[in-house]
């Protein structure tokens, strides 16, 4: 058995403050009361990310700067591999390019193929105004009439199976939020918004290749309402609540059934919660950020709302992520060797040789 063999809940955060070395943690969440196990021993390289989102899929996680760094990490073994630099080169020719910015991605597996991928968003920005100062310091003036470009989205697809990236269609003028997505059973989806459409959903069949659209649920969403997709009950689901203003919050949690919208149930008035992280697999607890950046565990069948016992330094840095333990390959270095444990204050740090060994501290 390896060090989550018993772990399916694990949570991104982040300690300290940033101007005195502040960092990024995944710590394993332990059963069944979700208090916090132990926190993993991230790969070098995740180091030199300034900060990172996580996806999840059979047991590896891959983790995105949105810088053009990332890599996907099988953390029970250590095996982690570095992806290679975007094959969406500065090939620009328009001079009122302004900047080009990575904000999203999904991480899934393609089951005809056998074979994992990525997907990636590019978006370049078009300077909006009309005069423009360049490198050689010289300036070009557009016409009144004359109309810059609307900025473009490229997207990108990674497979681990070539180690390689490649350009795929995107038609949509839609910006998707990365922290507002899940992935389930081969396709990741996204809340997305449009100027002219409005919000929506946009999902990636990693098999097909493919991008679709669905709306969200006919119901009254306002500005500032939280809204946020989740695996609930293995099937995509929507939540809705009110925006933080408010002292007390309710949850309403839709369910999608591949046609149509269908509301669960909605949760009684919650106070001092500002967001949604996610739900258990089995349905049965909801987790949250607390008004003090703390995890809070609410039992959908007790109603009782309970403190994890784990605090971040900074609003919205939690991220709850499934996990199950696999045992997916990768071609990149292993880390499974002379690893120092990083625990928590109550456990002392031990030196051990392998992976089973950290097994048995637990």
């Amino acid at each position: 058995m390896g060090i989550l063999s018993d772990v399916n809940l694990l949570l991104r955060g982040y300690q300290g403050k940033p101007a005195f070395g502040g960092t990024f943690y995944i710590s394993a969440l332990s059963n069944p009361n979700f208090s916090p196990k132990h926190n993993l021993v991230l790969p070098d390289a995740v180091s030199k990310f300034f900060s990172f989102y996580v996806s999840s899929c059979n047991g590896l996680l891959f983790l995105d700067d949105f810088t053009g760094s990332s890599l996907i990490w099988n953390p029970s073994s250590g095996e982690h591999k570095l992806l290679p630099p975007t094959c969406l080169g500065k090939d620009d020719s328009h001079p009122a390019v302004d900047r080009r910015s990575f904000f999203c991605s999904g991480f899934g597996y393609d089951p005809k193929s056998e074979d994992y991928k990525v997907v990636r968003f590019l978006k370049i920005f078009f300077e909006e105004d009309e005069e423009l100062e360049f490198k050689d310091d010289e300036e070009l003036e557009f016409e009144d009439d004359q109309e810059l470009p609307t900025d473009e989205y490229r997207v990108e697809l990674y497979s681990v199976n070539s180690n390689s990236w490649k350009p795929i269609s995107y038609t949509l003028q839609a910006h998707p939020f990365y922290d507002q997505s899940t992935y389930i059973d081969g396709v990741y989806f996204w809340i997305a918004f449009d100027m002219s459409a409005g919000v929506f959903i946009v999902s990636f069949n990693f098999a097909d290749e493919e991008f679709s659209t669905f709306p969200i649920p006919e119901c009254n969403i306002w500005k500032d309402d939280g809204v946020q997709l989740i695996e609930f009950d293995r099937s995509l689901a929507i939540v809705i609540y009110p925006p933080p203003s408010y002292t007390e919050r309710h949850f309403d949690i839709w369910v999608w059934n591949g046609k149509s919208w269908t509301k669960k149930f909605t949760t009684e008035p919650l106070r001092d919660v500002l967001r949604l992280l996610g739900f258990s697999k089995n349905g049965k607890h909801m987790f949250l950020e607390g008004s003090n950046y703390q995890l809070l565990v609410y039992d959908l069948e007790s109603k009782e709302l309970k403190d994890a016992g784990i605090r971040d330094d900074f609003r919205g840095t939690l991220q709850l992520i499934h996990y199950v333990e696999g045992s997916a390959q990768l071609s990149g270095k292993s880390l499974a060797k002379k690893r120092k444990l990083h625990v928590l204050p109550d456990i002392e740090n031990k030196e051990v040789d392998d992976l089973e060994e950290v097994g048995k501290l637990w």
